[in-house]
């Protein structure tokens, strides 16, 4: 029998983005001084799903970063300063109030920005203790962070782009290819019987087991992993 989609797919072969489509890497810099940066302009990169800013800090320093709502060319921006909690402003996590939202956040001191970084996210702050920041993530999931952690105040731009209709196939595809998935993708009961195991059958009936061992090789471990029972309770 030909090797399922998803066995190919496990094998990590093929399907990856195509990171190298990037313009700039979007990290914050690595300096302790307060200061104002500058937004001297923004860049549009096919990789992301938000626009760039272009900041220019006051020690000469040039950084890229996903841009939040209402950022403006030639906006002024604090870096580091904990008396100015406003949109666009760079701080710790420990110098934010309760509720304020953020994106870019740190998952570690100073490694640049990690999470909640796609058009439209943000998360919120829940609890700020000496040791640890609570923080609420847009999936809803809380996580506890160090207190040092920098994050950016505000709303990642860019979030009415899934408001907008697509109008042709053509304009999904680029889409997706750009991210590296597989698309199209046929229903597995529509195959033939040596493309996939559900193949071979009037479509929408499928009566082979989904299970797989648990020392199944990691390609080969695809629908239901070592389950305790099937079927319908």
């Amino acid at each position: 029998m030909k090797v399922p989609r998803s066995r190919r797919r496990g094998k990590s072969r093929i399907f990856r983005v195509n990171s190298f489509r990037a313009v700039a890497k979007a990290r914050l810099i690595n300096s302790e001084d307060s200061m104002n940066a500058k937004i001297v302009g923004f860049l549009h990169d096919l990789y992301r799903t938000v626009p760039l800013m272009e900041l220019k800090f006051e020690n000469g320093e040039k950084a890229f970063l996903p841009s939040f709502t209402g950022a403006y060319e030639g906006q002024l921006i604090t870096y580091m300063k904990s008396d100015s909690v406003k949109d666009g402003s760079i701080l710790r996590l420990k110098d934010m109030p309760p509720g304020t939202n953020v994106y870019n956040i740190e998952l570690r001191p100073n490694d640049g920005g990690k999470m909640v970084r796609s058009g439209g996210g943000s998360a919120k702050i829940m609890e700020v203790n000496a040791d640890r920041v609570t923080v609420a993530l847009p999936s809803t999931h809380i996580i506890s962070l160090d207190p040092n952690c920098r994050a950016i105040v505000g709303r990642v731009a860019n979030g009415g782009r899934v408001e907008k209709p697509f109008y042709k196939a053509g304009n999904v595809y680029h889409m997706i290819r750009a991210r590296g998935r597989y698309w199209p993708m046929n229903a597995a009961v529509a195959m033939n019987a040596y493309e996939h195991k559900f193949g071979g059958k009037r479509r929408s009936t499928q009566h082979k087991s989904k299970s797989v061992s648990r020392h199944a090789s990691p390609g080969a471990k695809v629908g239901t992993i070592a389950p305790k029972r099937t079927g319908i309770r």
